[in-house]
C-alpha cells in the first residue's frame, strides 16, 4: 500500500522526465584541422539558444538538445570560424564532423601563460614574447638560457633570468623571474633559481615570456615576470627527431689569455625527440647528452638527461584524460665564481688549480621531477585541471656545500566559458619544501596560496581582473602576501591594431638560500640572515600591437611604455656583518655579503619589437626582434643625491654627473638590442644573430675594490679580485656579439649545418669577474625519421 501512494506520487514527474528525454535528440562529431587532420582540442561550440560545449582531449563534442532547428557555430584560435544549420529529431543521435581552417591573413600565435588558457598574442593585456621551436633548433641551442636570450629585454646574467632590468645579479640564490613547464614552477626548493641545462630543450612546442608582474596567476617568484616553456604532445603521424653536434672554441682574439696551447677546447652531444600515439594513448619521449672541455681552466661538464610525457584519454568517460610527465637528469661539472685576473688569468680560476689555494668546485648533481596529472572537460564545457609535482635535487660536491632539497606542489584550477564572451578562472595552488644542506643546515618551507581571473570582452573591448593570497612559512616564521591584484585592458582600435594598458602587484618571499647561506670562495665570504623579509612591487605598462602583411610575410610590430616600482628588495650587499660589533674595532673576518632589504626602486623604460613569418621575396623568412632602453634607479640614493646637489650648488657639472651615476642600479643594461631572423630557399636555409648589451654602468664596489668600508678599513681602495678595476675602465663601451649559421638539406629527412657564435671573437664579459666564450665552430646533424 506504502509503494502503492509513493508510486502514485512520483508517477508524474517519471512521467515528464521520461517525456522530455524523448522530445531530445543529440549531436555528435570531432573537430579537425582541415589541412593536417590533427584533432582540435578546446574548440568552442555555440548554439543561437545559449547552450554549448568544446572539444575534449580527442578532439569529440556532444550536445543533448529538445528537438528544433539550431544555429550552430565552431569558433578556434588562429582558424576560421564556421557555421552549421542543424535539425535535431526526437530519439536520434547524429553525427556532424568539423574541419576548421587556418586563418591565413595573421601571424597565429596562441599563448596560454598570460591569461592561464588559450589565448590569441593580440588579445593580451601584457607584453609578451614567443619564441618557436624552430629558433632554438637552428641555433643548435644546448639549453634554454641560450635560446631565451633571443628574447627582446630579456638578459641572462651568469643564470639568472631579468626582464626590463627587474632582477640584477645574486650568483645561486633567489630569482624574480619565474620559470614553468607547462604551468608548473621548475624552481628549487632551497635555492629558489631554476638550472637550465635540466628544461627538456629537445621537446618544445614553443616557449612563451610575460614582461612584468605575474604574480596574480603564479604567486612568488613572478615578480618580474615568466617564462612557460611548453612542451609537445603527439600529432597523428608518428615523429622522430635525432639531433648530434661537436664542436671547438678558437682562441680568444688575445692569444696571451690561451691557457690551453694547441689543444683546443670542446664540446658536442647528441639530442633524440619522439612521439606517437598509441589508439587513446599519447607518448613523448626525448634524451639528451652532452660533454664540454671549457675554454674556462678547470670547468667541464658532463650530463645525461631523459624526459617522458605520457598521457591517456579515457573512453568511457568523455573529456577526461591524466598522464605521468618525468624529467630525470645526472650532471657531473667543474665550475669556478671569479677569474684569476684580466690579462692572462681571465680563462682562469682564482686561486689556480693547487687543491691548496684553487676556487673550482667539483660536484655531480641528479634531478628528478614526477609530474602527474588530471584534465577534464565537463559537458558544459567547464575545463578542470590538477597538476601534481615531487621534485628531487642532489648536490655533491668537494667544497662541503651539499645539499638533498625534496619539493612537492600541487595546483588545482577551473576554467569556465560563459556564453555571454566571460572567463572565470579559480585556482589553488600548495608546495613544501624539505632541505638538509651543508651549505644552508636543514630547513622546511610552505606556500597555501588561492587565486581568481575574470576576462570578459564587450565587443571590440577585453578586460582582466584577477587576485591572490597567499601564505609562506620557512621553518616557524610566517608571512604573507596580502592580496595582490592585476587589471588590464585590451582594445580593438581597428581591424589589425589592439592598444592594451595594464597593471599587475608582485612580491616574493626569500628562498632557503638567501635566509641561511654560510659560505666562502676566496676572499668573497657570504652570511646568513634569517630575518630578510620578502620583496614587493608593481608594474604597469601602455601598449600597441599592430599587425602588418607584406605578400606573403605576416607578423606584429609592438612598442610598449612601462615602469616597474619596487620596495625592499633583497640584493647582497658588501659589508661588515659581526654578531656583535664593537665601535673602532674591525674583524676582518666578518667583511662579506649577506642578502639584505636596502632598495626602493623604480625602473621605467620603453620597448619596440617585431616577429613575422612567412614568405619574403620567395624566401622562407622568419624574424624576431627588439630593443629595449630602461632607466633604473635606486629611489633612496636619488633623493640623497638630489638634497645634496640641491644644498651645495657650487658642485661642478662633473661632480654633479657623477654623483648621479651612483642612483643606478647595479648589474643592469640601460640599453639591450637582440636581431633574429632564419631564412630558406630551397635545399638552403641561413641564420643571423646579434645582442647588444650597453655598458653595465654599476656593479658593487667591492668588485672594483673601492668600497667605501674597504677604503676606511685599509687607508685606501684595495681589490680582493684582481683586474675588475682596470677591465671596467678599458671596457667601459657596450659589448656586441654575432653568430651565424648555415644549413644545407641533404634530403627531406637530413640537414647539415655549420655553426658560428661570436664570428668577430669580441672579448666581452656579462658579469664582474668572468669572461665569456671566445669564438666558437659548430657542426651539427639533425636526422627526422
Amino acid at each position: 500500500m506504502i509503494f502503492r501512494k509513493y508510486y502514485l506520487l512520483i508517477f508524474p514527474f517519471v512521467f515528464l522526465w521520461n517525456s522530455s528525454i524523448a522530445q531530445q535528440g543529440t549531436i555528435t562529431g570531432t573537430v579537425q584541422d582541415a589541412a593536417s587532420n590533427e584533432i582540435l582540442i578546446g574548440v568552442t561550440i555555440s548554439l543561437n539558444n545559449g547552450a554549448g560545449t568544446v572539444t575534449d582531449n580527442s578532439g569529440n563534442y556532444s550536445l543533448q538538445l529538445n528537438a528544433g532547428s539550431y544555429a550552430a557555430e565552431y569558433t578556434y584560435l588562429g582558424y576560421e570560424k564556421q557555421q552549421r544549420s542543424v535539425l535535431i529529431e526526437e530519439g536520434i543521435t547524429q553525427t556532424l564532423d568539423i574541419k576548421l581552417k587556418q586563418v591565413s591573413n595573421e601571424l597565429n600565435l596562441v599563448v596560454v601563460t598570460a591569461s592561464k588558457y588559450e589565448k590569441n598574442i593580440t588579445k593580451e593585456t601584457v607584453s609578451m614574447e614567443v619564441l618557436s621551436s624552430d629558433f632554438i633548433n637552428n641555433s643548435n641551442a644546448v639549453e634554454i638560457s641560450e635560446a631565451i636570450e633571443k628574447v627582446p629585454g630579456l638578459n641572462i646574467i651568469d643564470n639568472q633570468a631579468n626582464v626590463r632590468g627587474g632582477s640584477g645579479f645574486s650568483y645561486g640564490a633567489g630569482s624574480r623571474v619565474l620559470v614553468l613547464v607547462d604551468g608548473i614552477p621548475e624552481l628549487t626548493g632551497d635555492a629558489g633559481d631554476v638550472k637550465w641545462e635540466f628544461l627538456p630543450v629537445e621537446n618544445l612546442s614553443q616557449v612563451e615570456v610575460i614582461k612584468g608582474a605575474s604574480s596574480v596567476l603564479y604567486g612568488s617568484s613572478a615578480l618580474n615576470g615568466v617564462i612557460n616553456l611548453r612542451t609537445r604532445y603527439p600529432s597523428s603521424t608518428p615523429e622522430t627527431r635525432i639531433t648530434a653536434f661537436e664542436g671547438i672554441y678558437e682562441n680568444p682574439a688575445d692569444k696571451s689569455k690561451a691557457w690551453w696551447g694547441n689543444q683546443q677546447p670542446y664540446f658536442g652531444g647528441a639530442n633524440f625527440f619522439h612521439s606517437r600515439k598509441f589508439g587513446s594513448f599519447d607518448l613523448v619521449v626525448g634524451g639528451n647528452i652532452n660533454h664540454e672541455q671549457s675554454y674556462h681552466e678547470g670547468e667541464y661538464h658532463l650530463r645525461g638527461r631523459i624526459n617522458g610525457n605520457t598521457r591517456y584519454r579515457f573512453k568511457n568517460i568523455d573529456g577526461l584524460s591524466a598522464g605521468l610527465n618525468f624529467n630525470i637528469m645526472n650532471y657531473h661539472s667543474g665550475t669556478y665564481f671569479l677569474w684569476a685576473d684580466d690579462t692572462t688569468g681571465a680563462y682562469k680560476a682564482l686561486g689556480g688549480l693547487d687543491s691548496a689555494t684553487t676556487t673550482v668546485s667539483e660536484g655531480i648533481n641528479t634531478r628528478m621531477t614526477l609530474d602527474p596529472f588530471i584534465t577534464y572537460f565537463s559537458p558544459n564545457g567547464d575545463h578542470h585541471d590538477l597538476k601534481l609535482r615531487y621534485f628531487y635535487t642532489e648536490n655533491d660536491n668537494n667544497t662541503d656545500q651539499g645539499s638533498v632539497s625534496k619539493y612537492y606542489y600541487g595546483e588545482y584550477q577551473v576554467q569556465k566559458k560563459f556564453a555571454f564572451e566571460m572567463n572565470w578562472i579559480l585556482g589553488a595552488s600548495a608546495s613544501y619544501s624539505d632541505v638538509a644542506s651543508e651549505l644552508y643546515s636543514n630547513h622546511f618551507a610552505s606556500n597555501v596560496a588561492a587565486f581568481m581571473q575574470l576576462d570578459k570582452t564587450f565587443g571590440k573591448l577585453v578586460i582582466v581582473a584577477g587576485v591572490r593570497y597567499e601564505i609562506f612559512r620557512v621553518d616557524t616564521a610566517r608571512g604573507n602576501s596580502k592580496p595582490v591584484f592585476r587589471a588590464g585592458l585590451n582594445y580593438e582600435l581597428g581591424k589589425t591594431t589592439f592598444l592594451r594598458g595594464s597593471f599587475g602587484q608582485g612580491y616574493r618571499f626569500p628562498s632557503i638560500a638567501e635566509k641561511f647561506i654560510n659560505t666562502s670562495i676566496a676572499a668573497l665570504k657570504v652570511f646568513p640572515n634569517p630575518d630578510v623579509q620578502a620583496e614587493k612591487g608593481w608594474s604597469a605598462e601602455i601598449g600597441i600591437k599592430q599587425a602588418f602583411k607584406l605578400s606573403k610575410w605576416i607578423g606584429y610590430l609592438d612598442l610598449a611604455a612601462f615602469i616597474q616600482r619596487y620596495s625592499d628588495l633583497i640584493e647582497f650587499k658588501f659589508g661588515y656583518y659581526h654578531p656583535n660589533p664593537i665601535p673602532g674595532e674591525y674583524d676582518l673576518n666578518y667583511l662579506g655579503f649577506k642578502s639584505i632589504n636596502i632598495d626602493n626602486a623604480s625602473i621605467t623604460g620603453s620597448e619596440f619589437s617585431v616577429i613575422g613569418e612567412g614568405s619574403l621575396l620567395g624566401i622562407q623568412t622568419n624574424l624576431l626582434a627588439g630593443i629595449t632602453y630602461i632607466h633604473p634607479i635606486n629611489i633612496d640614493q636619488q633623493n640623497f643625491i638630489d638634497s645634496l646637489l640641491t644644498s651645495d650648488p657650487s658642485l661642478s657639472l662633473n661632480v654633479a654627473d657623477s654623483l648621479k651615476q651612483t642612483a643606478i642600479l647595479n648589474y643592469r643594461f640601460k640599453t639591450s638590442i637582440k636581431f633574429n631572423i632564419d631564412q630558406s630557399y630551397k635545399k638552403f636555409s641561413w641564420g643571423f644573430e646579434a645582442r647588444y648589451n650597453s655598458f653595465m654602468t654599476n656593479v658593487d664596489p667591492f668588485f672594483e675594490g673601492n668600497d667605501p668600508l674597504i677604503v676606511y678599513l685599509f687607508g685606501k681602495p684595495m681589490e680582493f679580485i684582481p683586474g675588475v678595476k682596470d677591465y671596467r675602465e678599458e671596457n667601459h663601451h657596450g659589448d656586441y656579439v654575432i653568430d651565424l649559421r648555415l644549413s644545407y638539406n641533404l634530403s627531406d629527412k637530413v640537414r647539415f649545418s655549420l655553426i658560428t657564435k661570436n664570428i668577430l671573437n669580441n672579448e666581452y664579459s656579462i658579469r664582474p669577474a668572468l669572461l665569456e666564450a671566445p669564438r666558437s665552430y659548430t657542426a651539427q646533424l639533425v636526422v627526422k625519421i
